[in-house]
């Protein structure tokens, strides 16, 4: 049980910071609603353990939308990325999974625009294949049938050829070998020979 010693509003947003002495004391950040359902309690009240972990859940789930925002800011991430990220961080599971799920609904987190992009650095400038980029992609926790559409699309597109890439990548590395060698290392690269 703590005693709430203060309720600030915060500038700009629907967000309260309440102050808490006792044994330890803690600084809650909380929404409105979820204040409401720890029984909108004034200054001087004591909280229960229920209502303590209403607003200590609201709380985390605030901090961690913080921390994925800011993390999407500096850098592209998939969602198993930023999940794991998140809970590096400190935060729940199930804290992760609803701020990852709510920045899939925002669009935030673009998975099928961050594989074309990776995609055409991967096969175009790296010229690596197919075979190569697939299981490195799903290593990183994109989905296989995700990889295969976008490539896919990208051949269509043009944008993307493979065959192409493959005649460079032998013409600047291999240009004297012979048939055998070209397949073993096309092989090594990613290519179906």
């Amino acid at each position: 049980m703590k005693t709430l010693k203060y309720i600030r509003e915060q500038k700009n947003s629907n967000l309260l910071s309440l102050g808490f002495g006792g044994e330890e004391s803690v600084v809650y950040t909380v929404n409105l609603a979820a204040y409401r359902d720890a029984g909108a309690p004034g200054v001087g009240d004591t909280l229960d353990e229920d209502c303590l972990a209403i607003l200590s859940e609201c709380d985390e789930y605030i901090r961690a939308t913080k921390k994925a925002l800011n993390l999407l800011a500096f850098a592209d991430n998939n969602r198993r990325n930023l999940s794991v990220k998140l809970a590096r961080a400190g935060f729940g599971r199930d804290v992760c999974e609803r701020v990852v799920r709510d920045m899939l609904d925002h669009g935030y987190i673009d998975e099928k625009r961050q594989l074309e992009r990776i995609i055409l650095v991967e096969a175009n400038t790296k010229l690596r294949g197919p075979m190569k980029i697939i299981p490195a992609l799903a290593a990183k926790g994109y989905s296989t049938a995700d990889i295969r559409e976008v490539m896919s699309a990208l051949v269509e597109s043009g944008e993307l050829d493979f065959k192409k890439n493959a005649k460079t990548l032998l013409d600047k590395k291999l240009p004297d070998a012979d048939g055998e060698e070209k397949k073993k290392f096309l092989y090594k690269n990613g290519y179906k020979v």
